[in-house]
């Protein structure tokens, strides 16, 4: 299975790609390479389109429990579109940035998406079904690179945060520095798998039950227990699944945890994972975090939110200098 996150920097990586990697020659109509729009004489292709688009549009039917109409799907795609038209400006625009070491860069990133695999091989096997090439992903990855120092130079780099800019939005946006209650738990999970036969059902339950006698009853530690019987990876840690807040769990699971008390054993629940045990293991009040506490944070919100529309105002500017065609169909 292609790791989430590698999967995630090679979808934005496609998107940001440009058209560096397709002949300048017009392709045969119909073809992946055929392009749906050209900006600056440079072409965005059908295979980048659907790069970009085919998940969501996946996901937007399966919400819909229906396919989209054919309007429906064009209207889309152009949204998209318009999306890829805006990165290619700013593509183009960051190729003519100077950037400090970039060959370092770009192997340093190539070296953490490696890291995500078992070895270079499954990576390069990954990188086959997803129909790119190594060397593509790192040309791709160069785009991205480049076009994060643009941004840092151009815009990042300017933007200055007063305090007085900080204090206002802390005082303005209260509810956004309370932490709320949090729960810490240790779980026993024994997984049922959603096509379970009640023999099966049965089998379970009888073995989360006497997962919790060996417990009470028995004496037993939690944490052993967890390790010998839970099917969740928090097996490792003896079922500790750290502090959380409400609504991270499942509904049945929350629930429960947060009406225990500290080192309290629940009774067996039943949630769409299977059967647990669950055991508090701590808890935090809500909690009012100070200004001095999240000033960095805040800066870097404020920063942010100030280059996206430095960025975005660019964007728009070079729109209406670039020489833009649209062939979408």
């Amino acid at each position: 299975m292609i790791h989430k996150c590698w999967m995630q920097i090679l979808t934005a990586a496609c998107a940001l790609s440009g058209a560096w990697a397709f002949a300048q020659t017009a392709p045969a109509a119909g073809s992946p390479d055929e392009p749906v729009a050209t900006v600056n004489g440079r072409p965005i292709t059908r295979k980048q389109l659907d790069e970009v688009s085919a998940n969501d549009l996946r996901m937007l039917e399966a919400q819909g429990h229906q396919k989209l109409t054919p309007e429906q799907r064009l209207g889309y795609e152009r949204q998209m579109l318009n999306k890829l038209i805006d990165q290619e400006l700013l593509v183009q625009a960051a190729s003519t940035v100077q950037v400090a070491d970039l060959d370092k860069k770009v192997e340093a990133q190539l070296a953490e998406i490696k890291s995500k695999f078992p070895s270079e091989q499954v990576f390069n096997e990954q990188v086959a079904k997803a129909g790119r090439t190594p060397q593509q992903v790192q040309n791709d990855i160069r785009q991205i690179v480049m076009l994060r120092e643009f941004i840092q130079q151009q815009f990042a780099s300017k933007v200055t945060i007063t305090d007085e800019q900080v204090k206002k939005f802390y005082d303005e946006n209260p509810t956004y520095f309370v932490r709320p209650a949090m729960v810490r738990a240790s779980h026993i999970l024994v997984s049922v798998p959603a096509d379970a036969t009640e023999d099966v059902k049965k089998a379970k339950r009888a073995a989360i039950d006497k997962a919790r006698e060996r417990v009470t009853r028995g004496g037993e530690d939690f944490a052993k227990v967890a390790a010998e019987v839970s099917d969740c990876p928090s097996k490792e840690n003896g079922g500790d699944l750290n502090f959380f807040a409400p609504g991270q769990m499942v509904p049945e699971f929350d629930k429960v945890a947060f009406a225990l008390k500290p080192g309290e054993l629940s009774e067996v629940v039943t949630t769409q994972f299977g059967y647990h045990i669950i055991k508090q293991t701590g808890a935090q009040p809500e909690e009012k975090r100070s200004l001095d506490s999240m000033k960095d944070k805040i800066v870097q919100f404020l920063k942010k939110r100030e280059t996206d529309k430095q960025v975005a105002q660019f964007i728009a500017d070079q729109r209406k200098a670039a020489k833009i065609e649209t062939l979408l169909k």
